[in-house]
C-alpha cells in the first residue's frame, strides 16, 4: 500500500493518544500536528469527565491555538482521538469543521479507558468523502504499554 506524504493529526488531554501517536509516526516517519484548544479543560478527576462529556455531548468546537497545515500537501491523513462521551474529542470537532479533507486516505484511531463507543465511526463520518485504509482503538495506552506497542506495530505493518 502507498501512503505517499502522510501526516498524524491527534488531540490529546492526558497523554495516551500522544503517546500513541508519536509511536505510530515514529514508525512511519511522517509529519504531526497535535490540535491543541486555545484554552484547555483545567479539570482533574471527576470533573474533567463532567466539563469534557458535556463539551462532547453538546457538540461544541472550542476555539483552536493557531496551526499551519496545508491540506493539500497530504495524500494521507492519520487521525487521532481520545474517547470523551463516547464520541471524538471537541478539539477534533472544530479541525474537522475548519478543514475539508476530501479525497485522502484516511486512518483514525481513538484511545478510551473502558467503552469506545462510537468513536471510530463518527470520526469517519465527519470526514466521509476519503478512502479509510484502517482504524484501531487503543484500551489504557499508558497502563498497557507492551499490549500498545503490539498493536501499533501490527497497525503500521498493515499500512506499509
Amino acid at each position: 500500500m502507498e501512503l505517499g506524504k502522510t501526516i498524524l493529526i491527534y488531540y490529546s488531554f492526558e497523554g495516551n493518544t500522544h503517546f500513541v501517536a508519536t509511536e505510530i509516526a515514529s514508525r512511519l516517519g511522517c509529519d504531526m500536528l497535535r490540535i491543541e484548544p486555545a484554552q484547555e479543560i483545567k479539570s482533574h478527576g471527576f470533573m474533567k469527565y463532567v466539563w469534557g462529556g458535556r463539551q462532547a455531548f453538546m457538540k461544541k468546537t472550542p476555539p483552536l491555538k493557531e496551526y499551519d497545515l496545508d491540506t493539500d500537501a497530504y495524500d494521507t491523513f492519520i487521525v487521532g482521538s481520545p474517547v470523551w462521551a463516547w464520541t471524538y474529542s471537541p478539539p477534533l470537532r472544530t479541525f474537522f469543521s475548519q478543514n475539508d479533507i476530501e479525497g485522502k486516505n484516511v486512518v483514525v484511531f481513538c484511545c478510551h479507558e473502558g467503552g469506545m463507543g462510537n468513536t471510530l465511526k463518527e470520526m469517519e463520518m465527519a470526514m466521509k468523502w476519503n478512502k479509510f485504509l484502517a482504524e484501531a482503538d487503543f484500551k489504557a495506552p499508558l497502563k498497557n504499554r507492551e499490549q500498545t506497542i503490539a498493536k501499533i506495530e501490527k497497525l503500521v505493518s498493515e499500512l506499509k
